[in-house]
């Protein structure tokens, strides 16, 4: 039993071995994808699927049986089966040759959420159940895309993560089974693009942050608070959803933001150096629940990290930015 299993983890790595031969190959031959990339037919690979391999065999046992037996509808059969087998294989490679794929933006996750990378299809006539996925990283389940004539899709690639930082997308699968799923046209795309990880926020049930204020901010008698019922005003994006006039705008109105008059409120500063946590990504985690919790409430906030700073402000931007800032810190280019 033991020899049965260091015997398949000997062709594992063999397999594993000739499988980055050949991506290697393949980038030294097209070499770096920088923005969009048309993909010509001598990008496009083609093999048979499990399902073509037992077709050619029955294929095979059909001629054999009409040849042996002088069956002339027999062979008639398995001769349309092939010619049918072969305008498959034809159909799949087209079905990838010509299509281009740019880079369409990307959805920053939180840590152990999936990072989000976008790509617009585009092709000059149909194409149908193309599948798109990370040939570098663990992916989730991708749905297939499919192409109008003339048009333009989006195909969205999910990538796991587990920690803050970067993660980078080296190299994009595209591949086909259509149309009868006897053959799998694939190419290889080397797009190298980034996604910025978050940092997981930690828990609500925690503590609030520590009272600290930007010194010398001014409080006037019409800044906004949560007091008094001030009016309405048009939607701005990086409002909070809870400012939100629901009800108006499901009258058929326009969306609009409710505003209140009261006591201002001094822009909060988060800083690391008074952040409890066992170690720096505690504290950083706690940083972002602040971060995301403070942006809830409307409040204008800023984070600072050592000698780094990101004044208050509001807004999803803003929160962005200051995630963006937690997510980098301390590790680099």
């Amino acid at each position: 039993m033991s020899n049965a299993g260091a015997a398949r983890r000997r062709l594992r790595a063999l397999q594993h071995a000739l499988g980055e031969r050949v991506v290697a190959w393949s980038r030294r031959r097209h070499g770096a994808d920088l923005g969009a990339v048309t993909i010509s037919r001598r990008r496009v690979y083609i093999l048979p699927t499990g399902l073509g391999l037992a077709f050619a065999a029955m294929l095979f046992a059909m001629l054999l049986g009409g040849l042996n037996y002088g069956n002339n509808l027999a062979l008639a059969l398995t001769f349309l089966l092939a010619a049918a087998g072969w305008v498959a294989m034809h159909q799949c490679h087209r079905n990838l040759a010509g299509l281009t794929v740019a880079p369409a933006g990307t959805r920053a996750p939180y840590a152990g959420e999936a990072a989000e990378f976008s790509f617009a299809l585009t092709a000059p006539y149909a194409r149908t159940d193309l599948l798109l996925k990370s040939a570098t990283h663990s992916a989730h389940a991708a749905s297939p895309v499919s192409v109008a004539d003339g048009a333009t899709a989006t195909a969205h690639v999910q990538v796991a993560t587990e920690r803050r930082g970067r993660i980078r997308l080296e190299r994009l699968k595209v591949e086909s089974t259509f149309p009868l799923g006897l053959f799998t046209a694939w190419t290889w795309i080397h797009p190298a693009i980034d996604c910025l990880v978050y940092p997981r926020p930690a828990p609500r049930d925690r503590e609030g942050p520590p009272p600290e204020t930007e010194s010398g901010s001014a409080h006037d008698g019409r800044a906004r608070g949560e007091e008094d019922f001030a009016g309405l005003r048009a939607f701005r994006p990086g409002d909070p959803p809870r400012r939100i006039a629901w009800k108006a705008w499901a009258r058929g109105g326009e969306m609009v933001v409710k505003e209140f008059v009261g006591a201002a409120r001094a822009p909060i500063v988060l800083d690391l150096a008074s952040t409890p946590g066992a170690n720096l990504e505690a504290r950083l985690e706690r940083l972002a629940r602040w971060v995301v919790d403070a942006e809830e409430r409307g409040d204008r906030y800023g984070v600072r990290l050592e000698a780094s700073e990101v004044p208050p402000g509001a807004g999803l931007a803003h929160r962005n930015r200051c995630l963006a800032q937690l997510a980098t810190f301390r590790l680099g280019a």
